[in-house]
């Protein structure tokens, strides 16, 4: 146990597993590219439901994705650890904001690793809801039914879009529950679901139509919030110490 313990706090298992991690992203970058069907929807689904269906199916290529998760825990398992065995002893001695603000920053990672993996298990991601104006579409199993009120589209000269926006009203058993404007980058928020606007066109009988994302991330201001404390306690540690708070 004592070596195992001496492993796990040890800053030489930080390092092999920042190695690791770094080789593992480098690998999966270029197998993505090589396998574009086996990923190209692993963004539109919730991780563990896609890994739990693709990852154990077909390994080798994703053989990368365990080398990857290994590592993260890896890394949350040593900071957790070295966190736990330096407090017992800052604790037990002189508290100084310097000697916490490392810690500050390895609880704020174990932070964002742990909102990640709620997110990951627990989200929702309904893709591809498409509906032409004036039409109404479900929003996978949350209940709603969504109405698409009005799509507005400013194109520039060359052709392209410049902007674009649907006004759009949520329904639950035909009772409006809540109604918004949707553009690219600001989404309409209801119950935990973010509904954004991913595509346009126009129907054959010619009424526009839209294609929006709903996506739920439990996770997500756990992981605005420790990202933020992980940067405030970096900015703060590049402070020269004071005679009192070295």
């Amino acid at each position: 146990m004592t070596a195992l313990w001496r492993f796990l706090t040890s800053l030489k298992t930080c390092a092999w597993a920042g190695l690791a991690f770094c080789v593992a992203g480098v690998v999966g970058s270029v197998v993505m590219g090589r396998y574009p069907e086996l990923f190209a929807d692993m963004d539109a689904q919730v991780f563990a439901g896609w890994f739990a269906r693709k990852g154990f199916a077909d390994p080798a290529p994703t053989l990368w994705l365990y080398g990857l998760l290994l590592a993260t825990g890896l890394f949350a398992v040593n900071a957790a650890c070295c966190t736990f065995e330096r407090l017992v002893q800052i604790l037990r001695g002189a508290v100084t904001l310097r000697r916490l603000l490392p810690h500050v920053m390895h609880l704020a990672f174990l932070g964002v690793v742990l909102s990640h993996l709620v997110s990951a298990v627990y989200g929702d991601r309904i893709p591809g809801v498409a509906i032409p104006q004036g039409g109404f579409a479900m929003v996978g199993g949350t209940g709603w039914a969504m109405r698409l009120d009005r799509f507005d589209a400013v194109m520039a000269p060359e052709g392209y879009p410049k902007d674009f926006s649907a006004t759009v009203t949520l329904f639950r058993d035909r009772t409006p529950i809540a109604r918004g404007v949707v553009r690219t980058n600001e989404p309409l928020f209801h119950e935990g679901y973010g509904i954004y606007i991913k595509n346009f066109g126009t129907t054959p009988w010619g009424a526009p139509y839209a294609v929006f994302d709903a996506n739920r991330d439990p996770g997500a201001t756990a992981i605005l919030i420790a990202s933020l404390l992980f940067t405030a306690a970096n900015l703060l540690y590049l402070f020269p110490p004071r005679r009192n708070d070295a």
